[in-house]
């Protein structure tokens, strides 16, 4: 007997099969780092920074100046951000004796080696992990033994393959390039339309994503504005992530 096909059954088989790609960045998305940058400022300097979210701003500003520097190999990361706490303390004018911007890197890095994920970003991996629809990846910026410790601190291989995890530093092109976009769906065997990123910096992450045509999920911590393609979704918490995530993926 001749087997009767079905053309809506199948258009919903290859719909079913159909796999999405999600990749993250990590620092301030899989983990906030803006409080241990002001923590590593206090505890170096004894104060109390009046207002946080300005010393963020400027710290990330300055941030913008030596990233090239950095995963050129050019400078270390502790001479990066050594540099970067001290112009942010001479921006807001606050008092610091030559070496301090170093000490702050060393007590940031401390800091640093005490973080894991929130064990709701842990569940949000988890289920996302467990279907056999969806492909997760890590795309981060940084110098490459800097942000590899990160990925083993964090776990991050219990989730992510190794092999789908791109660090800037290892492939001599960052975001917001597109190439390094082209590279993580080589890696993952996607089209950019089936492509998402997750990430805190618009310039880098969802303006490079945006550009590569990704989906994009912005988490917005710093509540700033933009000027630009807007993103898939704006986001501007942990929950407000996860539950985005769950709604659209679970």
């Amino acid at each position: 007997m001749e087997a009767h096909h079905d053309p809506e059954h199948h258009l919903r088989d290859r719909y079913v099969r159909r796999m999405t790609g999600i990749v993250f960045d990590i620092d301030d998305t899989l983990y906030s780092r803006q409080d241990l940058f002001v923590k590593a400022a206090e505890n170096v300097l004894g104060i109390s920074v009046s207002d946080p979210r300005e010393f963020v701003r400027v710290f990330y500003a300055k941030s913008d100046l030596n990233t090239a520097e950095l995963e050129a190999g050019l400078i270390t990361t502790r001479e990066c951000n050594g540099w970067r706490f001290e112009e942010t303390y001479k921006e807001l004018g606050l008092c610091f004796n030559p070496g301090d911007g170093v000490l702050t890197a060393d007590e940031y890095l401390e800091l640093q080696s005490h973080m894991c994920l929130t064990e709701e970003m842990k569940a949000l991996l988890t289920d996302l992990q467990r279907r056999n629809d969806i492909v997760l990846g890590v795309l981060t910026a940084g110098e490459s033994s800097h942000q590899w410790d990160k990925v083993n601190m964090l776990g991050l291989c219990s989730w992510i393959p190794r092999e789908n995890i791109i660090v800037a530093g290892d492939v001599g092109v960052s975001k917001p390039d597109v190439k390094i976009f082209r590279m993580m769906e080589e890696r993952l065997g996607l089209e950019p339309s089936d492509m998402w990123m997750i990430g805190d910096s618009y310039k880098h992450d969802i303006s490079g994503a945006l550009n590569a045509s990704w989906h994009a999920v912005w988490l917005n911590r710093r509540g700033i504005i933009a000027d630009g393609l807007a993103p898939d979704f704006e986001v501007f918490d942990d929950e407000d992530l996860a539950g985005t995530l769950r709604r659209e993926f679970l």
